[in-house]
């Protein structure tokens, strides 16, 4: 009985039933492929006929033959391996039914494993494409897809209520196709994904899943700079505040000086050689342009390919000379970001009511006047500490699902697999994850 002991415990077979003689693995073919086959019995006393509830008097109930299952397990080695079991058979006197031995390997009519059907579950929340799963544990496409949309199920939004504090952000899942979602964003939690981004499908999801007094018992919205969210939120939330995440108000203005930035070089682009060099400047050191001016090295030298041995704002300062629309851009790009980075709502407010000069782009125009738009809810970003830092963390793994599976045709499988993906990713303690 130890060589069945060894092997039940290197297959990870906890029942005690099922033994296996000393030549057990053979190697053989299946469906062209070469696999590994184990060969084992499963066999016991039955006390009680599943059928009848009859208790087994005497040999009322007897072994009556057996019956070969071939039952996909986890691979061991490089080979498909299967569990070539040979289940008891029983007769019962009493009904004249005949049963088969029952053992929790595997369910009842079914041929994969459960340790097979867990090794898919934990594979899922890795960032592996279906096909690839299937080839690892030794199943069809279609049966990884069935064993996560079935385990999904369980993690089913109730919506019975929301959480105070909500993010909503959207990615695109199709060519020209954009989804929805939103999170509780003090856990991290994804709350529901629609497959649609439109207002009309949005309002119709939260009329329909949630009351009016849980929709009421919003606090906040955290969004980025999508003007469509506004008016939803207000209709659906009306007691919510609604955030302006900080990265897109710092991404709006900073791209706005790039652009600005971009359009001087071009313009620098001619045969003169003095100009040729202002443009080779602005096009490698664009990075300083954008720097906030508080972090620039005003003492430390350094030698800079084109400059020499300078000094940060030294350099800044020469390429901003090149063009008197780039250092008034430049001004303006400095105040706003100064006043985000410090939270200072009425140094942004004033800075954005100033009449803009007319050296100064069009692009920073247009991004003065978006965020004049958005400036009440600008003060709430920096009233609260909520931001869209987890969604938009939880959108990068979901594009990269996406990306490794080269697209999903069914959404709703799409929408299973991000599920899983999320729900049983194991949790890393940070304290514990490095070795002193």
């Amino acid at each position: 009985m130890s060589i069945s002991n060894d092997i039940r415990n290197m297959l990870d077979i906890q029942d005690k039933n099922i033994y296996m003689s000393e030549n057990a693995v053979t190697y053989g073919k299946h469906k062209g492929k070469s696999c590994k086959f184990i060969k084992a019995k499963l066999t016991y006393d039955a006390d009680q006929c599943p059928n009848c509830q009859v208790e087994k008097v005497g040999s009322s109930i007897y072994k009556n033959g057996t019956q070969l299952s071939r039952i996909t397990i986890p691979t061991m080695g490089v080979y498909p391996t299967y569990l070539l079991l040979s289940k008891q058979r029983f007769m019962c006197k009493h009904c004249g039914v005949s049963f088969t031995a029952q053992t929790n390997i595997v369910k009842r009519h079914c041929f994969i494993s459960s340790n097979t059907e867990a090794q898919i579950m934990i594979k899922s929340a890795g960032a592996q494409s279906v096909k690839d799963i299937s080839q690892d544990c030794g199943v069809s496409e279609a049966t990884v897809q069935r064993i996560i949309n079935k385990e999904a199920n369980k993690y089913k939004p109730h919506y019975k209520a929301l959480p105070k504090h909500l993010s909503f952000d959207e990615f695109k899942y199709a060519k020209g196709k954009m989804a929805f979602e939103y999170i509780d964003v003090e856990t991290g939690d994804i709350l529901d994904i629609l497959n649609s981004r439109d207002n009309r499908s949005i309002t119709d999801h939260f009329i329909t899943n949630y009351s009016l007094s849980a929709r009421q018992r919003v606090e906040t919205v955290t969004i980025d700079m999508n003007a469509g969210y506004v008016s939803l939120i207000k209709e659906m939330f009306p007691n919510a505040d609604i955030i302006i995440d900080r990265f897109h108000l710092v991404q709006l203005i900073s791209r706005a000086m790039n652009k600005t930035r971009v359009k001087i070089m071009n313009q620098l682009r001619t045969s003169n050689g003095e100009d040729q060099k202002k443009y080779r400047r602005l096009k490698r050191y664009w990075k300083l342009l954008l720097k906030k001016r508080s972090s620039l090295s005003y003492t430390e030298y350094k030698y800079y390919g084109l400059f020499g041995q300078r000094l940060e704002s030294s350099i800044v300062q020469e390429m901003l000379d090149y063009s008197e629309e780039l250092k008034v851009n430049y001004g303006i790009y400095q105040d706003l970001l100064e006043a985000i980075d410090e939270k200072d709502y009425h140094a942004l407010e004033n800075t954005l009511n100033k009449k803009c000069p007319t050296q100064s782009s069009t692009y920073l125009r247009t991004s003065i006047k978006t965020l004049r738009k958005h400036l009440p809810y600008t003060k709430n970003s920096f009233q609260y500490t909520y931001n869209n830092g987890r969604i938009e963390g939880i959108n990068n793994k979901i594009k990269v699902l996406n990306r490794i599976a080269y697209g999903y045709r069914n959404f709703k499988h799409y929408k299973n697999r991000i599920r899983l993906h999320f729900k049983l990713k194991p949790v890393v303690n940070k304290s514990h994850s490095r070795v002193a």
